[in-house]
């Protein structure tokens, strides 16, 4: 056993005196395995070693074989590169940071004090080893995930807490592990023969989804592994024809009597002053009665839509969509807007890698490692829409009562305001508390009634709205003949005019707006002070 092993088993949490809450957080973290019946698939009966990696009749070096050729996909291709590292800087663009369980959003709760194990474990992020920071090593999983389908990142422990985190090869790493799955260390061998031997809490180890299950994932970049290589060789072909100076294909017809040698010649010549950039335009010639027919030209717009074909394929592997990898295609049908991609790109592609890495991260440095409890790492999110926007927005929550005052102000960074705890509802012109929208509402009713509670007063007193006639009565005000009488031997003209008096009086009286005021006052009581 090595000096650097005796010394980290000496002082290992196993050997340190823990108590309080992180000893107890720190037992209730780690698992107690009960030994399943089931079988992985892709492991023999003698389970994983360093030199039978499993897979059927796969060796080692044919997982190699396969990690290399995923590599050189990766980097060879454009579209494969574009997608991987798209989503990978997506995710890591605000970096990580700690995040109170209990933080509910709404700015009525006060962060509490950070403990002390928090707080080491963001010493920890802000420097996790002397070559990356936190950000580059976090693009790193992400990248080997979506290229290799397995991350794998070193935990460098010292007092029985983490002090280091360190990205490993994936290519290289040879998780050790028995029939049913479970794992029981690491092998890291290079392809210079160096070998490094990990404990199971010394990696955290990280698979995308697998259809079979098993041990190792499965990338998007191997189920792109044919659209890839389709591509690469449509590429090439056009590659070629430009080299070439785009020649047409042509048919040499030689008199009879001509030796192979002679053809042999012309064809090497022709090769020479015709195929090429720098023999573009270059005429044609032939003698001795020889012809040449033009069977074909290039097509490039062939290896073009190929090459389109095959992209799309590409990216629809990876999960992006054409405006992340920058492809803008004016009318086409069924991509959506520029933020309707963003926001599908986010929540279907991004959101589950992310989900992945973190779970793994915190049970084994959050809670693991440092024992923290009610607070958790994660991945800071960005807001990537126009400014705008984002105000247009808050400021409908607030106006339509979604959000509250306190909440506005806490998501722009400002502190609570007295009455911001409060709902309101503003329309074009009022603001109400929405405790208050049912008196409100009475009052509206009340005073939309007004005019024809009123009418049915004038009735029941005799008096006659406007534009009706009691029955017997004859044409409106200024409507009948001089000297009609009533049978009390007034004339009806007179009558009439002081009935339409004492109607627009009440009519008036109940249109003020302090009838409507006093039933809003009245509804809302002592409140309306």
């Amino acid at each position: 056993m090595s000096f650097r092993s005796r010394v980290r088993d000496w002082l290992s949490e196993d050997q340190q005196p823990q108590t309080g809450e992180i000893a107890e957080a720190r037992a209730a973290a780690v698992p107690k395995f009960v030994e399943r019946s089931g079988v992985e698939y892709g492991i023999p009966d003698g389970g994983l070693t360093e030199y039978n990696q499993g897979l059927g009749a796969a060796t080692q070096t044919d997982r190699r074989s396969l990690m290399q050729q995923l590599y050189e996909a990766y980097v060879a291709c454009p579209w494969a590169w574009a997608c991987v590292n798209a989503i990978a800087r997506t995710i890591t663009a605000g970096g990580l940071v700690m995040d109170w369980d209990s933080d509910t959003g709404e700015g009525d709760q006060e962060e509490p004090e950070k403990p002390a194990e928090v707080l080491a474990l963001e010493r920890l992020i802000a420097y996790c080893n002397p070559q990356e920071d936190i950000r580059q090593l976090m693009r790193n999983v992400i990248v080997d995930l979506l290229v290799f389908g397995d991350s794998f990142i070193e935990v460098v422990w010292w007092g029985g807490q983490p002090v280091a985190l360190y990205s490993l090869d994936s290519a290289s790493m040879m998780p050790q592990a028995d029939k049913h799955g479970t794992v029981t260390g690491y092998v890291q061998l290079t392809d210079f023969g160096q070998r490094a031997v990990f404990e199971p809490r010394d990696v955290i180890h990280i698979s995308m989804d697998a259809p079979r299950g098993g041990v190792f994932g499965v990338s998007p970049t191997q189920a792109a592994l044919l659209p890839i290589t389709a591509w690469l060789f449509a590429a090439s072909c056009g590659k070629e024809m430009f080299r070439k100076g785009l020649p047409p294909e042509l048919h040499a017809d030689f008199p009879a009597g001509t030796s192979q040698a002679e053809m042999n010649k012309w064809s090497a010549q022709y090769s020479a002053r015709h195929i090429g950039p720098r023999n573009l335009g270059v005429p044609r010639m032939t003698k001795g009665g020889a012809s040449l027919n033009e069977l074909q030209s290039g097509k490039v717009q062939d290896v073009r839509e190929f090459l389109d074909q095959k992209r799309d394929e590409i990216i629809s592997d990876y999960g992006c969509y054409p405006a992340k990898v920058g492809v803008i295609e004016s009318g086409n049908l069924g991509g959506g807007t520029g933020e309707s991609q963003d926001k599908s790109f986010r929540v279907n592609t991004c959101a589950p890698i992310d989900g992945l890495v973190m779970e793994k991260f915190n049970f084994a440095i959050t809670v693991n490692g440092f024992g923290v409890k009610g607070w958790k790492v994660k991945f800071k999110d960005v807001d990537w829409r126009d400014s705008l926007v984002i105000e247009q927005i808050r400021d409908m929550r607030l106006r339509n009562g979604s959000w509250l005052m306190d909440r506005y102000r806490a998501d722009i960074g400002e502190p609570p305001i007295p009455g911001g705890d409060k709902a309101v509802l503003v329309d074009r012109q009022n603001l109400v508390l929405w405790e208050d929208m049912e008196a409100m509402s009475k009052a509206i009713v009340a005073a939309k009634n007004a005019p024809a509670a009123t009418a049915q007063a004038a009735i029941a007193a005799g008096m006659t709205p406007p534009g009706q006639q009691q029955p017997g009565q004859g044409p409106p005000p200024g409507g009948g003949k001089q000297g009609d009488q009533k049978d009390d031997g007034k004339p009806a003209e007179s009558l009439r005019a002081l009935q339409w008096e004492r109607y627009r009086a009440r009519l008036a009286e109940a249109r003020q707006p302090a009838a409507v005021l006093e039933a809003y006052r009245g509804e809302l009581g002592d409140r309306a002070e």
